[in-house]
């Protein structure tokens, strides 16, 4: 792929991107949660309300996760901290290495990226290709990891 093509990629996969994420905040309202939860084993993830109390169930694909500290990116299909069966759902995502030709979509090993905003443009592309209804970053305190990760489906939660 040449560099225009790319570039014109990562344009339309951004773009997409803001689209859901704020499709996701006006009708699930991520954003304003005060708690979540990952479920590796389940794929699943949970977000809290102020009041503790389970809001929003999603489906999740791991994307990968940025170290802020060290500026550096792991995709999660070569994350052995990833459960097994999640790294193997996001196997799809090395395929952007065919698509595109760059070879950082193939890397299995943790590679140095240009800051947070770089890390944003590989989810972009990741929920771009595996057609995600959006991203949630995970943070893990201060010096990270922060974990990517493709929403697949979102349910409301409500109560009697």
């Amino acid at each position: 792929m040449a560099e225009n093509e790319f570039d014109l990629l990562l344009e339309t996969a951004m773009q997409d991107l803001l689209t859901k994420q704020e499709a996701l905040q006006r009708d699930f309202g991520l954003d304003g949660m005060t708690r979540w939860w990952l479920d590796q084993a389940c794929g699943t993830m949970q977000f809290f309300n102020e009041h503790d109390r389970l809001t929003v169930e999603a489906q999740i694909l791991d994307i990968g996760s940025f170290s802020p500290k060290s500026e550096t990116w792991k995709w999660s299909w070569s994350n052995d901290s990833v459960e097994p069966e999640l790294r193997q759902k996001a196997l799809p995502l090395k395929q952007l290495h065919d698509i595109t030709g760059i070879d950082l979509f193939s890397n299995e090993q943790v590679f140095a990226i240009d800051g947070e905003a770089m890390a944003w443009d590989l989810a972009a592309l990741a929920v771009y290709h595996l057609d995600a209804l959006g991203c949630y970053r995970a943070p893990s305190g201060d010096d990270g990891p922060n974990i990517f990760l493709a929403l697949t489906s979102l349910r409301q939660i409500t109560y009697q």
